[in-house]
């Protein structure tokens, strides 16, 4: 169990609820909204494949940033269920309204922010987001970021599970745990629910992707080029990526390997002369032995054939 207290007057104060949410969570900024007495609390505890925690406090600012998601090894779900107060979740375009009962969804490998007024408290569910998608299983759809569940519909069903958990595991820590066994799955059937509700993104989609293709021709001969890299200068995570181009064999990776061996057949045809692994390495690929292979994977051929026939087909 955790609790930090402190007065907005007093800034190294203020600091340490900072540093209590990014212990608690995952590395955030914050920013009192109220002026006068600061107050904030957290209460933490460990289940079957989520963490459930408590937390109350003064109005504030909690922004996820860039450089937080930088800084952290994992990639999370957090679902908020309001129980005092209201605030305004922001991400991914979209902003969620959220009072008493309402539960939201949002993803720490992605920025976001919370604007939260007055005396507000949260119960918050965090899980990895390895651990919900396999629950989901594969095909699902992208998650429903920041869309208010409330209270009364069918997904509210589980916001009454998971506030009424945290209460119990006040009380009677044993039984708590007994009952969060079936959490996940419960988690997963809400997520099912609310991603009907998110409009149809497929012109975003088809944007996004050609933005990533846009980004990778221009660095694609660089040898040191990962995914990760691309993730990162798109401004999406790694999940999306996989995601926009789910319908290609082999995923990312052999688009990427297709742009290489088009750059190095453009090089071959123009500089027959040219050595096969200056050519490789001028293309984006590691070595010469990985060039040979993804050349003859592409193509049915070795780069020396592919020269050869170049160069009778210019000859003619």
């Amino acid at each position: 169990m955790e609790n930090a207290q402190a007065c907005a007057g007093e800034r190294e104060s203020f600091a340490e609820w900072e540093s209590l949410l990014s212990e608690s969570y995952v590395p955030l900024m914050a920013d009192p909204r109220d002026e006068g007495t600061f107050h904030g609390r957290i209460e933490r505890s460990s289940q079957p494949g989520f963490e459930l925690s408590t937390i109350s406090a003064s109005g504030q600012r909690i922004r996820r940033t860039r450089a937080g998601i930088a800084k952290t090894a994992g990639e999370f779900l957090l679902v908020s269920i309001l129980t005092e107060g209201s605030g305004l979740l922001h991400q991914d375009g979209r902003v969620a309204l959220v009072g008493p009962g309402d539960m939201v969804f949002y993803d720490t490998s992605r920025p976001y922010h919370w604007d939260l007024d007055g005396p507000w408290s949260q119960v918050v569910v965090q899980t990895p987001l390895e651990v919900l998608l396999q629950q989901l299983g594969p095909g699902a759809s992208p998650l429903p970021t920041a869309v208010t569940v409330s209270s009364d519909s069918a997904g509210g069903v589980v916001a009454g599970f998971f506030r009424d958990l945290a209460r119990i595991q006040q009380s009677s820590p044993g039984h708590a745990t007994v009952l969060a066994v079936n959490g996940i799955k419960l988690l997963a059937s809400a997520i099912r629910l609310a991603a009907a509700e998110i409009p149809s993104d497929q012109p975003a989609q088809a944007l996004s992707r050609e933005q990533v293709l846009a980004f990778m021709r221009t660095r694609c001969a660089d040898p040191s080029l990962t995914i990760d890299d691309i993730a990162r200068a798109c401004l999406v995570s790694r999940r999306t990526l996989y995601r926009l181009f789910g319908d290609v064999e082999d995923g990312l990776s052999a688009v990427l390997r297709r742009m290489r061996v088009e750059c190095a057949r453009t090089l071959l045809t123009r500089d027959p002369g040219r050595a096969t692994a200056t050519v490789a390495l001028a293309s984006g690929f590691a070595s010469e032995r990985h060039f040979f292979r993804a050349f003859r994977l592409e193509t049915g051929m070795t780069p020396g054939e592919f020269r050869m026939l170049a160069s009778s087909a210019l000859a003619v």
